[in-house]
Order: structure tokens, then sequence, then C-alpha cells
């Protein structure tokens, strides 16, 4: 059973990591993309955002680090975290994706501390 501290921790975690998904939508926003989903779930996983431009859906996962002592932000996408989001992103792209865009790409948004977003487009690609 979780201590209330315990608890209390989990609850700004979590806080803060709706936080930082509203301000990198707010930015992919200001930068021309439009929201498909917010925490599209599936079994396998979760994808942050959902989104698109032109013909592209971009799946979108977004990081935050107060600070680097674990690593970077950006860094914190691992190969691990890659291939869940992929496979989550795959099912939604047979499901849906496929039948609206014909390209689909996974974006990174990292906030370190106080800096502006990192945005990095193509982040990863899906190994086939």
């Amino acid at each position: 059973m979780q201590t209330q501290l315990a608890q209390a921790q989990n609850a700004h975690r979590k806080a803060q990591g709706e936080q930082a998904e509203t301000q990198a939508l707010e930015y992919l926003q200001s930068q021309g993309l439009v929201l498909i989903e917010r925490n599209h779930r599936c079994r396998c996983g979760e994808v942050d955002l959902l989104m698109f431009t032109g013909n592209t859906a971009v799946v979108v996962e977004v990081r935050q680090r107060s600070t680097a002592t674990h690593g970077s932000a950006a860094s914190s996408v691992t190969h691990h975290k890659q291939n869940r989001v992929s496979r989550c992103a795959m099912l939604w792209w047979v499901r849906a994706g496929q039948r609206q865009f014909t390209h689909l790409r996974f974006d990174v948004v990292a906030f370190e501390s106080e800096q502006p977003p990192l945005w990095i487009q193509n982040a990863w690609q899906i190994n086939s």
C-alpha cells in the first residue's frame, strides 16, 4: 500500500506531466500542427499526442526533466520507450490513421528546466 507521501509525489508528477503535454501541444499548434488526439491509449501503451500536418500524422512523445542528473529529457526516450510508442502508434495507424494520412512521423518535444522546448522531428523510425 502506498504511503500518503508516495501518493502525493505521484500526483505531483502526473500534474507536471500533464502541464508539459499542454505546453507541448500549444507549442506544436503554434508551429502549425493540428491535434488529432491527446493521451491515446491502447493495450500496449500510450501516445502523448497524435497530431498532423498536411498528409503526415505525427506521433509526439513529450518528456520533461527538471535537472540533468539522470540525463536529458530527450535522451530519456530510450529504445524501449520508442518501441512501446511505436507499437501503440501502429495499432492506431492500422485502425484509423492510414485512411486519412499517407505518412507517419515520430517526434519528441523535450523540456529541460526553464529552457524553451526542444522539438526533435523524425526522432526515430519504425524498424520493419
